[in-house]
């Protein structure tokens, strides 16, 4: 059965759900906005943005897409990289940049109760007024947003210490494809009554229901941060050192890479000379604690690791303003890449950690035949490398290529016993490749729990499995 496109009495409808014309958006020139994510190469526009206010409107809107079979793709902050908020069928943009209230902060449980659009560093900024924190840190956090982050189960630089945002999520409140109002967990660290259905949602991309609301678990907030920028001649004695650190100084929060052809490319985008851009690869260290001497210790302790491992210096930053120079290349690689480069693929691969070097040499290899760089960097303590792959401005490859280059990439992440992505997730970049990573039962199971969930396949229809409209 095919889409419904949206006429004039959808519109009438949907204003009547939000009792307003203002927040049901038609005009192209807005719509634009919301026709992309951060996903090179994949656009499609909406028919029409909604922005609702509440979960009962959610819940509405739902029911009128399944009444009329229209699609439906719900929407964060944009920060896709697997362009998972790219609505391939067009009709209805569900944008929650309006529901982004804290419902409250329950200090004697350590649980916040947010909306889906909250931005992951207002969260942050809020909390820290009541000495807590939320550790999932995405390098987009200035942007991207909690149901984002839910629907990605994103991780961030410190997921080996703290893991990933589905190690936080107690309580969720959805809308399921039908429209119905499903509320799971609460403020429990345990429970086992029936299946883990919060599991399967966190990591679901908006494919099985939507998040209007989140219980999420909460730390204390860390008293010393302290970070190290530790540049190394060769990706392999960086590599050295992580696994080096990881079992000999467990309580380290991030291990951060970036390798050398990102480093020159970073001081050529920030106009800066940066410490070692001669250096074959940099890793960020961060050490948190409650305990300065304790956090010396352990810093004192990675340097002599780093040292061993032949890192060409250690340096360290303490203060704001020190440990803000030391993060900035890190959160430009992207602006950089897009600003330098003609990025072609946003990848995600992870693999086991001692076999980081090889993934890099063989994608370098195999990248020299199509005049095309790798860019690698990402989260070393955990395996999770992100590769980047550009080509000249002003230079043209056809989609056939760069499907080609995809396909290789992932041939040799798997044959190094890793997968194809670690927190980007499927979206709509990767369905063609994901038969290479899960056997055909597996697949088989979880699209039966998606018609479960999503019974007429409205809700961010095209994304981790073939379309079946």
């Amino acid at each position: 059965m095919p889409y419904m496109k949206i006429d004039d009495k959808i519109i009438n409808q949907l204003s009547k759900i939000l009792q307003t014309r203002t927040r049901v958006i038609q005009e192209p020139e807005i719509l634009e906005n919301y026709a992309h994510d951060e996903t090179p190469l994949y656009h499609s526009m909406p028919e029409v943005v909604i922005k609702p206010e509440t979960t009962k409107e959610v819940s509405e809107i739902v029911k009128l897409g399944y009444e009329y079979n229209i699609p439906i793709t719900p929407r964060g902050g944009g920060t896709s990289l697997s362009a998972g908020a790219v609505p391939l069928f067009g009709g209805i943009v569900l944008s929650f940049e309006r529901m982004d209230k804290i419902k409250e902060v329950d200090q004697k449980n350590l649980t916040v109760t947010t909306e889906p659009g909250i931005i992951t560093e207002k969260l942050d900024q809020e909390l820290k007024k009541y000495n807590l924190f939320f550790p999932p840190d995405p390098v987009s956090l200035d942007s991207c947003t909690i149901g984002g982050n839910i629907a990605e189960c994103a991780g961030g630089p410190r997921a080996m210490k703290y893991g990933v945002t589905r190690n936080y999520v107690l309580g969720l409140e959805i809308v399921a494809g039908t429209g119905e109002i499903i509320k799971l967990g609460g403020k429990l660290l345990k429970n086992v009554t029936g299946y883990d259905l919060i599991n399967l949602i966190v990591g679901s991309e908006g494919t099985l229901a939507i998040v209007t609301q989140a219980i999420l678990k909460l730390l204390p907030r860390p008293r010393v941060v302290v970070d190290l920028l530790i540049p190394f001649p060769l990706v392999s004695s960086a590599v050295e050192f992580a696994i080096t650190t990881i079992s000999q100084a467990p309580q380290v929060a991030a291990i951060e890479f970036i390798e050398g052809d990102v480093i020159r490319l970073l001081g050529r985008f920030l106009k800066k000379r940066l410490p070692y851009p001669e250096a074959g690869a940099h890793i960020i260290v961060e050490i948190d604690g409650d305990c300065q001497t304790e956090v010396r210790r352990i810093y004192e302790n990675v340097g002599d690791i780093a040292l061993k491992n032949s890192a060409l210096d250690v340096l360290v930053a303490e203060g704001e303003k020190d440990k803000e120079r030391i993060w900035e290349p890190r959160r430009n690689i992207g602006d950089a890449l897009k600003e330098l480069t003609k990025n072609i693929a946003r990848e995600d691969l992870v693999v086991p950690k001692d076999r980081v070097p090889q993934l890099i040499k063989e994608i370098k290899a195999m990248l020299k035949s199509y005049n095309a760089q790798l860019y690698a960097f990402g989260h070393l303590g955990d395996g999770n490398i992100h590769t980047d792959i550009g080509i000249e401005k002003g230079q043209k490859i056809n989609r056939s290529k760069v499907n080609e280059i995809r396909k290789n990439v992932y041939k040799i992440a798997l044959n190094l016993g890793g997968t194809i992505t670690a927190e980007h997730g499927i979206g709509l970049s990767k369905i063609a490749y994901l038969p290479m990573a899960i056997a055909e039962t597996n697949l088989q199971i979880m699209k039966e729990i998606k018609r479960i969930f999503d019974p007429k396949n409205i809700l961010n229809p095209g994304k981790i499995f073939q379309n079946n409209h």
